[in-house]
């Protein structure tokens, strides 16, 4: 019999993976803010609940996927939160990209109270997700991990645990900072190219043959040239800026100055100030044009 997994969220990620959670056979209970987002899930077999404390009573393992450090501490902690309906020794897994000193002060909390916590943002988009090339990044003790293996393995195709908690944000931090850096390179090739006259066709065909193309700017390009912000959205600018912010702080937490992610993260930050950031990363380019 398979385990039943609370989830805290029914977003783009968090919809992916219950979805293959669903056709392994996991029992699956959904709280989200706006209900409506269930009712796809609940047609494929997930149980909608009314709080965060109904997702966590009675469950094995609860999965979070919220969007910042406030939405995580709100369903964990909050009223009605998660935490306090948790049986003792249950998991809890946070999967959402978070500030590494929220992490460590979330997982001692829910550890205190008796249960176990696992750091595990993810890298992937909802597509990849819902195939199950899900790519764990995990700060966890070793026994906590080998309990929440078989949910991972059905949803994710490689696991990395990088040490205890906190250890697989302060990855996931920096590759998300590093993202930031190349999607505001290339959208800086493509604004001073586009200034320049040059053919758009020309510039993304040769933009991915050479050298300095990356996944991250391949997959922003079409957005770069055309214009296009509000179609095919797999990660928002507001989202990215959040996430290079975090990755700043974390940067102060080591003493460390990193100015081309200072810089990436200032650009970010601007767009979503100028009200770009519920669109496409690429509408980074609208800013840089200004």
């Amino acid at each position: 019999m398979q385990q039943t997994i609370g989830f805290l969220g029914a977003g783009r990620m968090a919809s992916a993976m219950i979805k293959r959670l669903l056709s392994h056979g996991f029992t699956v209970k959904v709280w989200n803010r706006n209900p409506v987002k269930i009712d796809p899930l609940v047609a494929l077999g997930a149980t909608a609940c009314a709080s965060p404390a109904e997702v966590a009573r009675n469950c094995d393992t609860v999965i979070s996927f919220m969007a910042d450090d406030t939405a995580a501490e709100a369903v964990w902690l909050g009223n009605e939160g998660a935490l306090a309906a948790m049986d003792k020794g249950a998991l809890a897994i946070e999967c959402s990209t978070l500030s590494h000193a929220f992490v460590l002060e979330l997982s001692k909390q829910i550890e205190a109270a008796g249960c176990r916590y696992i750091d595990a943002p993810v890298i992937g988009v909802p597509a990849d997700v819902e195939l199950g090339n899900t790519i764990f990044l995990i700060g966890a003790a070793n026994d906590d991990l080998e309990r929440a293996h078989p949910l991972m393995e059905a949803t994710g195709r490689k696991i990395v645990h990088f040490g205890p908690v906190g250890a697989g944000t302060v990855y996931k931090l920096m590759h998300n900072l590093l993202g930031a850096v190349h999607i505001a390179a290339a959208a800086e090739l493509v604004a001073v190219a586009q200034k320049a006259g040059l053919d758009g066709n020309k510039v993304a065909e040769t933009f991915e043959i050479g050298a300095n193309a990356s996944p991250t700017g391949l997959m922003v390009m079409p957005g770069l040239l055309s214009g296009n912000h509000n179609e095919g959205i797999h990660f928002t600018t507001g989202l990215r800026s959040k996430d290079a912010s975090y990755a700043m702080k974390l940067v102060e937490e080591y003493g460390l100055s990193l100015p081309v992610g200072k810089a990436a993260s200032g650009v970010f930050e601007t767009a979503t100030k100028e009200g770009f950031g519920d669109l496409a990363q690429s509408a980074v380019i609208e800013t840089l044009k200004r």
